[in-house]
């Protein structure tokens, strides 16, 4: 069934004008502009990215998706897994975090829990041979994925988050370094970007020797340094606006 369908008739024409407006390279933010929600309605994101999803235009639909409703999980998790049926089975957890990162990063840790539970849930049910560990300690259970550290990586940084413990992303970070990197650097910014956000550990400045000098021969920061604030701290697990 089309997702066109699915939603009220005048959002669904409002999404389909958005995709005509952004496929004839029209910018299109009157909803930032004119509504109540800074990035953009929600229930449009929402739809949007169900539409994109349809037309399995992945980039797209994440954009939007990720700014969406409480709904927005699952139709994301929906198409990265899908997604990832077409790749190796190592690379779950890459599809996994193209959902999972994002949502911390607009600090919507309830859509990053379920985006995780929904994909486990989709592996474990879909793979009935993958060897799984259920652990519990101190309140808290985790699945463990034995052949896929990564995966398990993605779980226990949202354990992090829900206890903000910057020891605990430390010691994260040094068990997983090897697998993390990996990936090459991918995972990097946006891991960064994390534990600024949620554990107030910050970011390593990129040093710039002229402007380190110039800094010090004025007194003061060096123009363009570090005189900018960063991403403000997320104190508790708040989730994103327009989505209860």
């Amino acid at each position: 069934m089309s997702n066109s369908i699915l939603f009220p008739p005048f959002t669904a024409m409002l999404g389909l004008l958005y995709m005509a407006f952004a496929d004839c390279g029209v910018e299109h933010s009157w909803s930032k502009k004119f509504g109540e929600y800074p990035a953009g309605d929600p229930e449009l994101h929402h739809v949007v990215g169900s539409l994109y999803a349809e037309e399995h235009e992945a980039d797209e639909a994440e954009r939007h998706l990720i700014l969406g409703t409480k709904d927005s999980p699952e139709t994301l998790i929906r198409m990265e897994y899908e997604w990832y049926k077409q790749d190796d089975s190592h690379t779950a957890p890459i599809y996994a975090a193209r959902a999972i990162l994002p949502y911390l990063l607009v600090a919507n840790v309830r859509a990053a829990n379920t985006s995780y539970r929904a994909f486990i849930s989709t592996l474990s049910a879909e793979n009935k041979t993958l060897s799984v560990q259920d652990v519990s300690s101190q309140g808290s259970d985790i699945r463990i994925f034995p052949s896929l550290p990564l995966l398990n990586f993605l779980g226990l940084l949202l354990l992090a988050v829900q206890k903000g413990s910057p020891d605990l992303f430390r010691q994260l970070k040094a068990k997983y370094a090897s697998n993390v990197s990996e990936l090459g650097g991918a995972w990097d910014s946006a891991l960064e970007m994390i534990a600024e956000m949620y554990f107030g550990i910050q970011r390593p400045r990129q040093s710039n020797p002229l402007f380190d000098m110039m800094g010090s021969l004025f007194g003061g920061a060096a123009p363009g340094g570090g005189g900018r604030s960063g991403p403000r701290r997320v104190e508790s697990a708040p989730a994103a606006e327009g989505l209860d």
